[in-house]
């Protein structure tokens, strides 16, 4: 079963969350594991570009359901592991590349 199914059956929710270094979250979950989120390739969108000059960028705060900012940025957590796993599938893609 993937981790985005698990979520969707199991309710699981987020208990906190935490700026690890300049583009880098900290999220755990109520069932004891910690998820680790890289927003580098997201950091040039307007709405974070936003966030970092206000200085709220390292600041998330969780509601129990969704990561969130100050001024209404956030992601569900259905949606940060679907960021988790398109990533691995990206870098698995390129793992498995052979050139002829």
């Amino acid at each position: 079963m993937l981790w985005s199914e698990r979520a969707d059956r199991e309710n699981l929710k987020i208990i906190s969350v935490s700026a690890l270094d300049g583009d880098t979250f900290g999220i755990t979950l109520e069932s004891g594991h910690t998820i680790f989120l890289e927003l580098r390739d997201r950091i040039h969108e307007p709405a974070f570009a936003a966030l970092i000059a206000s200085r709220d960028f390292c600041k998330p705060y969780t509601d129990g359901e969704k990561l969130c900012w100050s001024g209404g940025m956030s992601f569900t957590l259905k949606e940060i592991l679907g960021m988790l796993l398109s990533k691995g599938n990206e870098r698995q893609n390129k793992n498995d590349y052979k050139e002829e």
